[in-house]
């Protein structure tokens, strides 16, 4: 009995390790202002996890990776600064933004009109990014 046990419980953690490599959701933001004057500044984080203080340059990727919550709801905002303009929102949300529709993919844009979205591509082109709010 204890060799089947042992052996269902190495096999149950081989699939949870298998699901989670799968089911990994990143994120992305994209610094896409025109010139980095004045820089832009950000802050993300969620309930469990501290993402810290970035500030990108025009043209980099500050992303992150994590596998969402399927008992609660699995939410990261952040908080950006540009000049005397500053927004903050959440980048992903279970039942919203990037979770809603299954994405795995997150793509924010950073403009000086607003903030863009996009998802289920990897880089994706100039016409896949749809406006979602402005500062």
């Amino acid at each position: 009995m204890k060799t089947v046990f042992s052996i269902l419980l190495v096999l149950s953690c081989l699939f949870l390790q298998q699901r989670n490599a799968i089911s990994k959701t990143h994120v992305h933001v994209v610094d896409g202002l025109a010139s980095n004057n004045p820089p832009l500044k950000l802050h993300c984080a969620s309930g469990d996890n501290e993402l810290g203080w970035h500030y990108p340059k025009t043209g980099d990727d500050f992303n992150f990776s994590f596998t969402p919550s399927e008992v609660v709801t699995t939410i990261f905002f952040c908080h950006f600064w540009w000049g005397a303009k500053d927004s903050a929102f959440e980048v992903y949300n279970t039942d919203g933004n990037c979770g809603k529709d299954n994405s795995q993919i997150c793509y924010w844009l950073v403009k000086e009109d607003g903030f863009y979205f996009a998802h289920d591509h990897e880089s994706p082109p100039a016409s896949a990014y749809v406006k979602k709010s402005g500062w």
